[in-house]
């Protein structure tokens, strides 16, 4: 029952962050949803704070799983460099851990660009190490572009992959198509572009 219970309540906030934001995460409109007494929000996590920690971690734990594999040996050649991107972004496409229409990486930078404590420093340090990360993997790929140059345009592909606004629903249609193989094969193309000889 108490895990039932917790995972109520955080289906609920998750759901309010994905369409609302966490401007609008109180422990009342969670007790709501969820349809249970707000006061199990103190008792299972200590108050919103460690609901919202908890949520960040439920989210970021596959990701942070998945981006093991960029420990693991590339093959020579261009197909190296495209293996190096979809381990990169696959990741960044994972649905949220409540929410199959909702965006885990949309969830955990809703809370991150709202809530300015230690649980925020400690998701843009692990975010920051991993873009150090990417960096130095992406380095001998691209020796076309000057650092800060390749620094800015990994940026600008991470940023990419949140996909346009709103950003709480996962399935649409063409080009702005954001869930599933298409939405991975069509953010590796935009990486592989923005990091193309042609355009240093």
């Amino acid at each position: 029952m108490s895990h039932k219970t917790k995972t109520k309540l955080l289906e609920a906030a998750e759901r309010i962050v994905i369409e609302q934001g966490v401007q609008s995460l109180t422990i009342r409109r969670i007790g709501d949803l969820a349809g249970l007494n707000s006061a199990l929000i103190t008792y299972h996590f200590g108050g919103v704070a460690g609901l919202l920690e908890r949520l960040c971690e439920d989210n970021i734990a596959p990701m942070r799983e998945a981006w093991r594999s960029l420990d693991a040996p590339l093959p020579s050649g261009e197909g190296g460099f495209e293996l190096l991107i979809r381990r990169w972004l696959a990741p960044l496409l994972f649905p949220a851990a409540f929410t199959p229409t909702g965006r885990a990486l949309s969830v955990i930078d809703e809370i991150v660009s709202r809530e300015n404590g230690v649980l925020s420093e400690k998701l843009t340090q692990e975010m920051t190490s991993l873009a150090a990360k990417i960096y130095q993997l992406a380095l001998p790929y691209c020796q076309h572009l000057a650092p800060h140059e390749l620094m800015a345009r990994l940026r600008f592909i991470a940023s990419a992959s949140l996909g346009p606004p709103p950003r709480s629903r996962l399935r649409r249609e063409g080009v702005f198509a954001n869930s599933g193989e298409e939405a991975e094969n069509q953010l590796i193309r935009f990486a592989q572009a923005a990091l193309s000889p042609a355009y240093h």
